[in-house]
């Protein structure tokens, strides 16, 4: 073994948690040229520093298994990774939810949509580009030290094709959208991904689905799915009150796909929205447990907050949104759409107050940001329900909320543990407004509930944040501390790390995460 004294340096005296899910064992780890280069419980002479970590632990640097940061990365701004590094995160799983930062056509009739989200991004130009090797380019020429690993977004690439259309595509359309997914795969996406309750992906058929997932299958990659419904009652389903849960449906569904087809399924943020559909959180675990029995390749991944980010719209049934904006000023329209909220908020056990603006994105409710429908409404003295659709309109619908309710009391312990759990935040940085906890508290609290819950062990806490999740999208070079492997390392102080976001201060730094390193660099925190 040779170093240079002037490149390497030594993590020193430290309990190792490779990765593996191995118990902690003490050693030391030698790092030259961004590499690890040994792991040994022997002194390691010829490193040029010797960095102390007694009584630390050191881990892989942890990998984002759900994110969407790779729009923020495609600004070439590494401000906006401050908050994830300070995590531990090094590397992100992205273009998640059917939205990814390329499409099959750039440019053309729809790019405005393109251009304009989920997410608000800064720039002087479109971060829309044509492939994912743009993209990597785009990465490559900038500050910022993460590694990512991109799925393509089917809904980005359907929605450059035929905007949001709730239709079928015809044969050219559809050829053109499985050739441009096809040669994503080719060049080294590790997935596709489908939003399937934000347009497009809310339109599509169960046809087209099946042959995103026998298109993965034959490429032997992932197929990441945001399902229909995540509550007891969706629009996205016909409104049966006393029928089968909309969320259950909406996992059934899917492992029918992956049954069908034996594709490898990633359930995104499996989430129980609302008061009456935690109930409905076990028998959703039988589901996934009982499907995995029977040689389904699926898992699920969580963020550890009761509260999630997404567009006001989501909330809309697919028969309204698929009719805006005329939808939003036709008086039977409105009707109907109020009373189906009415009843769904009623069945599911969700209220307006439970919908936080975290972005209002119109002038006309500029400052509102952090409070909820129902504050809104009472500010300005009109129904909570003209208060949703006013934003909803006003904004173009690009309006963001936090919504609340998304687990009950012990879920996320429970689901912690779960043996086909990843962990991930499924947040970015909010540029006006409310900041989501997840994008700064995160992985601390995932490792401060398994030092005060004890639901799970410190190893298998830290291999579901590492290597559990390089395993599942099929990525190799990270993940583990390991010799030959990229030295992307975090050291942190177990008995401390916890997270400090709070009810009042959704954007408070953790404690605990003492060092991260990104290909052997030390990163700032």
């Amino acid at each position: 073994m040779s170093v240079s004294s002037e490149t390497s340096f030594c993590l020193q005296g430290g309990f190792v948690v490779d990765g593996s899910g191995r118990p902690p064992f003490q050693a030391n780890v030698l790092i030259d040229q961004g590499k690890i280069i040994d792991i040994s419980q022997e002194f390691i002479a010829g490193a040029g520093q010797h960095i102390d970590c007694t009584g630390k632990y050191i881990a892989p640097g942890f990998i984002d298994a759900h994110s969407h940061m790779d729009y923020y990365a495609a600004t070439e701004n590494p401000e906006f990774f401050d908050s994830f590094t300070r995590q531990g995160i090094t590397s992100f799983i992205g273009g998640n939810c059917g939205f990814s930062p390329c499409a099959a056509k750039k440019d053309g009739p729809h790019k405005p949509l393109l251009d304009n989200t989920l997410f608000e991004v800064p720039s002087d130009k479109s971060v829309v580009m044509d492939d994912l090797h743009c993209f990597d380019q785009t990465l490559a020429q900038s500050d910022i030290e993460h590694g990512f690993y991109s799925m393509v977004g089917h809904g980005s690439y359907r929605t450059s094709i035929s905007g949001y259309e709730a239709r079928d595509l015809n044969e050219s359309e559809e050829e053109l959208l499985f050739q441009k997914l096809e040669e994503a795969l080719g060049k080294g996406a590790i997935g596709i991904s489908l939003g399937l309750q934000y347009k497009p992906g809310v339109f599509v058929s169960r046809d087209e689905i099946i042959k995103v997932a026998k298109l993965c299958k034959k490429h032997g990659k992932v197929m990441a799915v945001h399902a229909r419904a995540f509550s007891k009652l969706s629009g996205t389903y016909p409104l049966k009150p006393f029928g089968r849960a909309h969320n259950l449906l909406a996992i059934e569904d899917m492992i029918s796909v992956a049954e069908e087809t034996g594709v490898r399924l990633q359930f995104s943020h499996l989430i129980f929205v609302g008061k009456q559909t935690w109930q409905t959180a076990a028998e959703a675990l039988d589901l996934i447990q009982n499907a995995r029995e029977r040689g389904v390749d699926i898992c699920f991944d969580i963020f550890p907050y009761d509260c999630g980010a997404t567009l006001l719209n989501t909330m809309f049934p697919d028969w309204f949104m698929a009719s805006m904006p005329a939808a939003a000023t036709s008086m039977l329209a409105r009707l109907r759409l109020r009373a189906e909220l009415e009843v769904g908020f009623r069945l599911v056990g969700f209220s307006y107050g439970d919908i936080v603006v975290s972005y209002a994105a119109c002038e006309e409710y500029d400052g509102m940001e952090g409070k909820s429908i129902s504050d809104i409404a009472k500010l300005k003295q009109q129904s909570k329900f003209n208060t949703l659709l006013d934003i909803l309109g006003k904004s173009n619908s690009q309006a963001r909320v936090l919504n609340n309710a998304y687990y009950g009391p012990g879920h996320i312990e429970t689901l912690m543990k779960n043996p086909a759990v990843l962990f991930s935040t499924d947040a970015w940085p909010e540029l006006h407004g409310l900041q989501n906890p997840a994008a700064f508290g995160s992985f601390p609290r995932f490792l401060q509930l398994s030092r005060e819950q004890k639901n799970i062990s410190l190893e298998n806490c830290i291999r579901k944040m590492t290597g559990a999740t390089a395993d599942r999208f099929g990525i190799s070079g990270v993940g583990y501390l390991k010799e030959g492997y990229q030295a992307d390392v975090v050291v942190f102080d177990q008995s401390a790390v916890s997270d400090n976001t709070s009810a009042e201060d959704h954007s408070a730094a953790p404690v605990g995460i003492e060092q991260v390193y990104i290909k052997g660099k030390r990163m700032s925190l």
